[in-house]
Protein backbone atom coordinates (compact mmCIF):
# COMPACT_ATOMS: atom_id res chain seq x y z
CA UNK A 1 0.00 0.00 0.00
CA UNK A 2 1.00 3.01 -1.06
CA UNK A 3 0.10 6.86 0.30
CA UNK A 4 -2.44 8.13 -1.65
CA UNK A 5 -0.48 11.03 -2.75
CA UNK A 6 1.68 8.61 -5.07
CA UNK A 7 -1.63 7.87 -7.22
CA UNK A 8 -2.44 11.78 -7.28
CA UNK A 9 1.23 12.40 -8.42
CA UNK A 10 0.83 9.42 -10.87
CA UNK A 11 -2.38 10.36 -12.54
CA UNK A 12 -1.40 13.72 -13.12
CA UNK A 13 2.19 12.92 -14.69
CA UNK A 14 0.02 9.99 -17.04
CA UNK A 15 -1.89 13.02 -17.95
CA UNK A 16 0.55 15.62 -18.52
CA UNK A 17 1.79 12.88 -20.80
CA UNK A 18 -1.28 12.63 -23.04
CA UNK A 19 -1.18 15.93 -23.44
CA UNK A 20 2.62 16.07 -24.84
CA UNK A 21 0.42 13.83 -27.32
CA UNK A 22 -2.69 16.06 -27.83
CA UNK A 23 -1.06 19.40 -27.77
CA UNK A 24 -2.54 22.29 -26.01
CA UNK A 25 -5.42 23.31 -28.40
CA UNK A 26 -7.61 20.15 -27.61
CA UNK A 27 -6.06 19.85 -24.12
CA UNK A 28 -8.20 23.22 -23.22
CA UNK A 29 -10.68 21.58 -24.89
CA UNK A 30 -10.77 18.60 -22.27
CA UNK A 31 -10.16 21.56 -19.35
CA UNK A 32 -13.43 22.96 -20.33
CA UNK A 33 -15.13 19.65 -20.29
CA UNK A 34 -13.42 18.54 -16.88
CA UNK A 35 -14.38 21.84 -15.40
CA UNK A 36 -18.09 21.90 -16.23
CA UNK A 37 -18.08 18.65 -14.62
CA UNK A 38 -16.84 19.51 -11.64
CA UNK A 39 -19.47 22.51 -11.76
CA UNK A 40 -21.82 19.99 -12.08
CA UNK A 41 -21.14 17.73 -9.44
CA UNK A 42 -20.55 20.73 -7.19
CA UNK A 43 -23.63 22.05 -8.03
CA UNK A 44 -25.76 18.80 -8.04
CA UNK A 45 -24.08 17.37 -5.08
CA UNK A 46 -27.29 17.74 -2.90
CA UNK A 47 -29.82 16.45 -4.97
CA UNK A 48 -27.34 13.98 -6.22
CA UNK A 49 -27.15 12.35 -2.30
CA UNK A 50 -30.47 13.19 -1.62
CA UNK A 51 -30.79 10.47 -4.33
CA UNK A 52 -28.45 8.42 -3.52
CA UNK A 53 -29.85 8.22 0.21
CA UNK A 54 -33.09 6.63 -0.93
CA UNK A 55 -31.46 4.23 -3.24
CA UNK A 56 -28.58 3.10 -0.58
CA UNK A 57 -31.78 2.47 2.08
CA UNK A 58 -33.02 0.19 -0.84
CA UNK A 59 -29.66 -1.69 -1.41
CA UNK A 60 -28.27 -1.60 2.01
CA UNK A 61 -30.86 -1.53 4.24
CA UNK A 62 -31.44 0.82 7.79
CA UNK A 63 -28.81 3.21 8.04
CA UNK A 64 -26.13 1.46 10.92
CA UNK A 65 -23.21 3.21 13.06
CA UNK A 66 -20.58 1.59 10.48
CA UNK A 67 -21.63 2.92 7.05
CA UNK A 68 -18.52 1.97 4.77
CA UNK A 69 -20.20 0.58 2.27
CA UNK A 70 -22.60 3.07 1.85
CA UNK A 71 -20.13 5.51 1.79
CA UNK A 72 -18.09 3.27 -0.38
CA UNK A 73 -21.66 3.59 -2.67
CA UNK A 74 -21.45 6.98 -3.08
CA UNK A 75 -17.38 7.55 -3.84
CA UNK A 76 -17.94 5.33 -6.26
CA UNK A 77 -21.17 6.97 -8.05
CA UNK A 78 -19.42 10.56 -7.70
CA UNK A 79 -16.19 9.50 -9.30
CA UNK A 80 -17.61 7.57 -11.99
CA UNK A 81 -19.93 10.00 -13.04
CA UNK A 82 -17.30 12.17 -13.38
CA UNK A 83 -14.78 9.58 -15.52
CA UNK A 84 -17.12 9.09 -17.69
CA UNK A 85 -17.41 12.80 -18.23
CA UNK A 86 -13.99 13.30 -18.42
CA UNK A 87 -13.40 9.80 -20.90
CA UNK A 88 -16.22 11.72 -22.76
CA UNK A 89 -14.08 14.44 -22.98
CA UNK A 90 -11.12 13.02 -24.17
CA UNK A 91 -12.28 10.30 -26.64
CA UNK A 92 -13.30 10.64 -30.23
CA UNK A 93 -13.82 14.03 -31.79
CA UNK A 94 -12.91 16.46 -29.12
CA UNK A 95 -13.70 20.16 -28.08
CA UNK A 96 -10.24 21.90 -29.73
CA UNK A 97 -9.25 25.71 -29.82
CA UNK A 98 -9.18 26.98 -32.78
CA UNK A 99 -5.10 28.74 -33.97
CA UNK A 100 -2.04 27.33 -34.87
CA UNK A 101 0.10 25.38 -32.25
CA UNK A 102 3.17 27.67 -31.28
CA UNK A 103 6.44 26.01 -31.95
CA UNK A 104 8.56 24.49 -28.92
CA UNK A 105 9.51 25.11 -26.63
CA UNK A 106 6.55 27.20 -25.87
CA UNK A 107 4.16 25.33 -27.24
CA UNK A 108 5.83 22.07 -25.39
CA UNK A 109 6.00 23.90 -22.02
CA UNK A 110 2.22 25.51 -22.65
CA UNK A 111 0.86 22.13 -23.17
CA UNK A 112 3.01 20.57 -20.35
CA UNK A 113 1.57 23.16 -18.28
CA UNK A 114 -2.12 22.65 -19.49
CA UNK A 115 -1.85 19.15 -18.87
CA UNK A 116 -0.77 19.10 -15.31
CA UNK A 117 -3.39 21.43 -14.76
CA UNK A 118 -5.93 19.17 -16.19
CA UNK A 119 -3.78 16.37 -14.16
CA UNK A 120 -4.35 18.11 -10.68
CA UNK A 121 -8.25 18.61 -11.85
CA UNK A 122 -8.52 15.03 -12.53
CA UNK A 123 -6.42 13.77 -9.82
CA UNK A 124 -7.24 16.10 -7.51
CA UNK A 125 -11.52 15.26 -7.63
CA UNK A 126 -10.96 11.87 -7.43
CA UNK A 127 -8.89 12.37 -4.05
CA UNK A 128 -11.70 15.04 -3.22
CA UNK A 129 -14.36 12.31 -3.50
CA UNK A 130 -12.03 10.10 -1.29
CA UNK A 131 -11.87 12.12 1.10
CA UNK A 132 -15.39 13.58 1.39
CA UNK A 133 -16.72 10.35 2.16
CA UNK A 134 -13.94 9.33 4.98
CA UNK A 135 -12.02 6.91 2.27
CA UNK A 136 -14.52 3.90 2.29
CA UNK A 137 -11.28 2.17 0.30
CA UNK A 138 -9.21 1.64 3.28
CA UNK A 139 -11.63 -0.78 4.42
CA UNK A 140 -10.84 -2.99 1.30
CA UNK A 141 -6.90 -2.70 2.24
CA UNK A 142 -6.15 0.05 -0.80
CA UNK A 143 -5.38 2.97 1.00
CA UNK A 144 -2.62 3.98 3.46
CA UNK A 145 -4.18 5.89 6.32
CA UNK A 146 -3.64 7.88 8.53
CA UNK A 147 -2.75 10.37 5.33
CA UNK A 148 1.36 11.18 5.77
CA UNK A 149 2.16 14.80 6.19
CA UNK A 150 2.65 15.61 2.57
CA UNK A 151 -1.44 14.09 1.98
CA UNK A 152 -2.55 15.95 4.52
CA UNK A 153 -1.16 19.22 2.84
CA UNK A 154 -2.36 18.28 -0.51
CA UNK A 155 -6.18 17.74 0.48
CA UNK A 156 -6.19 21.34 1.76
CA UNK A 157 -5.70 22.16 -1.77
CA UNK A 158 -7.92 19.90 -3.67
CA UNK A 159 -9.82 21.34 -6.28
CA UNK A 160 -13.25 21.81 -4.72
CA UNK A 161 -11.53 22.79 -1.46
CA UNK A 162 -9.54 26.09 -3.10
CA UNK A 163 -13.26 26.85 -5.05
CA UNK A 164 -15.70 25.63 -2.51
CA UNK A 165 -18.72 27.15 -4.32
CA UNK A 166 -19.84 26.38 -7.91
CA UNK A 167 -20.28 29.57 -8.71
CA UNK A 168 -16.27 29.70 -8.90
CA UNK A 169 -15.97 27.16 -11.55
CA UNK A 170 -18.25 28.97 -13.90
CA UNK A 171 -15.36 31.85 -14.43
CA UNK A 172 -13.42 29.71 -16.08
CA UNK A 173 -15.66 28.06 -18.17
CA UNK A 174 -17.43 31.11 -19.41
CA UNK A 175 -13.60 32.46 -20.12
CA UNK A 176 -12.50 29.30 -22.23
CA UNK A 177 -15.91 29.17 -24.15
CA UNK A 178 -15.76 32.84 -24.76
CA UNK A 179 -11.95 32.07 -26.20
CA UNK A 180 -13.27 28.89 -27.78
CA UNK A 181 -16.11 31.19 -29.70
CA UNK A 182 -13.72 34.37 -30.43
CA UNK A 183 -11.30 31.77 -31.80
Amino acid sequence: MNPVEVLFYSIGAMIGIIALARGYRMELGSTLIILVAIFVLTFFEDEMLGVFNRASDLFFGPRSGDDWMRQLFYMLVFQVVFVVIVFMGYAGRTLEFPGTQAPPPQGTLLTLAIGFLNGYLIAGTLWYYLDRFNYPVQQLGLICLPLTTTGQELVQVLPQRVFESPTYWMLPVAALLILRVRG
